[in-house]
Parts: C-alpha cells; sequence; structure tokens
C-alpha cells in the first residue's frame, strides 16, 4: 500500500508493541498489568514487482530479524554513550500499532465494552511526533484500522487513497493466503541458520518428489564422522548394522503398515533425509525433515 501510494519502495516505519518481552529469566511479568510500550524503527523493503506471496515472506523475515522485537532500541537510542548518534537520529514519518484482538478478554471475563461514548482518546491540539499513524485491533470478529494524520503534512484526499490502498492489500493478502493448501516456510522457520529466502525454495523445490518440507538441521559431529566414512570407504561395514527377524504365523500386511506410518508421524527422526545443498558457504549436508512420510 505504501509502494503503489508513494511509489518508494524502501519506507521507514515506527513500530509500537506492548514491550511484555520475556528477555530477562529472573524476571516475572505474569503479575503485572498494562503495556511497558516499545517503538523502534523499522525499513520496508518492497519489490512493487513481485508477488504476493514474495512481499509477505520478505516482510515476514525482516520484522523477525529485530532482536526481541526491537524492545533494546530505546536503551540503544536513549542511553548509549556512542558518540555516532547519526544513525539514532532517524525520525520516521509513519508508525504502526497493532493493538491486538480483544475478543478473547471480553468472552472469558467479567469486564465489557461500554455502550456510552468514552470521549476521544487524544486531544485535537496533541502534537502527532509521526505525521502518519495507523492503529489496528480486532473486536467483535473484526478487524479495524484506525488512520490519524497531520493535516498540516498531509491532505485527506490522500489519506484517504492510503486507506482505501491499505484495504486492497490486505484483501489481497487475505486471498491469497486463503488459496495456499498447505503454509509455506521463511529461514526463519526452520532450525538451520544461514539458508537465505531463495535458497530455501530452492531446497524446497528440489525434495519437493519426496514430499512436504517441514524442518532443515544440520549433521551433529557424529554424523559428520559417519559421512566422512562413507565417503572415504563407500565398502566398509563401519556404522551399519542390519538384523533380520522371522515370524510363524499370521502377519497382517496392512495392519503393519499402518503402525509403521503412526510411528514415522510421531518420531520426526524417520522422516528424515540427507541432502547436499550448495549453501553461501559452499556445498554443506542437511538433514531435510518432511511433514509426512508412508512407509
Amino acid at each position: 500500500a505504501l509502494y503503489n501510494w508513494s511509489g518508494q519502495e524502501r519506507v521507514l516505519v515506527n513500530l509500537e508493541g506492548h514491550g511484555r518481552e520475556a528477555i530477562v529469566p529472573d524476571i516475572d511479568i505474569t503479575r503485572t498489568v498494562g503495556w511497558f510500550t516499545s517503538q523502534y524503527p523499522v525499513l520496508l523493503d518492497v519489490d512493487g514487482k513481485a508477488e504476493v506471496g514474495q512481499r509477505i515472506k520478505r516482510v515476514k523475515e525482516d520484522l523477525r530479524h529485530v532482536p526481541h522485537k526491537g524492545i533494546g532500541y530505546g536503551m540503544l537510542k536513549y542511553m548509549s554513550s556512542d558518540d555516532a548518534t547519526s544513525s539514532w537520529s532517524l525520525q520516521p514519518e509513519i508508525s504502526f500499532n497493532y493493538l491486538g484482538q480483544f475478543d478473547q478478554d471480553l468472552e472469558n471475563g467479567e469486564i465489557t465494552l461500554s455502550s456510552h461514548p468514552g470521549g476521544e482518546p487524544l486531544s485535537d491540539r496533541t502534537v502527532l511526533e509521526q505525521p502518519l499513524n495507523v492503529n489496528g485491533m480486532i473486536t467483535a470478529g473484526v478487524l479495524t484500522l484506525e488512520i490519524r494524520y497531520d493535516s498540516h503534512v498531509y491532505q485527506q484526499q490522500n489519506v484517504e487513497k492510503f486507506a482505501r490502498l491499505l484495504q486492497e492489500s490486505l484483501q489481497e493478502v487475505i486471498k491469497h493466503c486463503a488459496s495456499q493448501e498447505r503454509s509455506e516456510l521463511t529461514p526463519s522457520d526452520i532450525l538451520f541458520k544461514g539458508l537465505t529466502l531463495e535458497q530455501l525454495e530452492q531446497l524446497t523445490e528440489q525434495t519437493a518428489s519426496v514430499g512436504e518440507l517441514e524442518n532443515v538441521y544440520a549433521l551433529s559431529p557424529m554424523q559428520k564422522g559417519m559421512l566422512f566414512h562413507s565417503l572415504m570407504e563407500p565398502d566398509s561395514g563401519a556404522y551399519f548394522q542390519q538384523a533380520s527377524f522371522d515370524q510363524k504365523g499370521s502377519f497382517d500386511v496392512a495392519i503393519f503398515r499402518k503402525s509403521l506410518d503412526v510411528l514415522t508421524q510421531r518420531h520426526e527422526a524417520l522422516r528424515t533425509n540427507f541432502h547436499q545443498f550448495e549453501t553461501g558457504n559452499g556445498p554443506e549436508p542437511l538433514q531435510i525433515v518432511f511433514r509426512h512420510k508412508n512407509s
């Protein structure tokens, strides 16, 4: 929406969060009330020509890379003794705050919304820190977005155009996600770190014939040693053990196969393949875990 509205592919946005992140193990925040509020800038880098799925993944990864959801930015900005303050002087012109979903609290608690008007939450004389503010929340099963803006900076018809573009973009995202048969992974979803979004898509495509990818691991030191000996001496019997059993009596193949499928679904080690993949550091063997793997 911002790209279609302004034509800029890179936009700095101030994100606001509740700040209730469990970053200190010894501090219990469950018995505290209210928001601590964290604010931090995020650079949205949007490729206007990319498909909607690619844009979703790119923004998701950019947000996942923010440490602790930005809770340390305020300390770095206001308490740092670093003289190089130019990097902290960036001031986004747009602010976004998703307040959350209030339905669950209202349904399960004794507190209800008042039917009486509460008045304006802000004074008309309040100076907006960012000229354009977008606040979202869900009540009664409906997502509501409120846009506040500085009339000295933006004209009403321009803000209305942005609101229409924002609504169209949300509908586009919903339509895309609802049409997908299964969820798609991005690098922050897997345990192996170091793959780019493009590399993960390439790996997913290479292993698609086996099944749907669930996770990616690096090899353990023992596994690397076993792989080394296997490559050096392919005919060696080291690390290879095989046992056979004879059964007397009836044997139900269907039940036996079903039991194997249940066992495989329970333990991801039984749904794992080893795959040689070209990473940024050269070829590397990886453990590929698949969601389903029938016997």
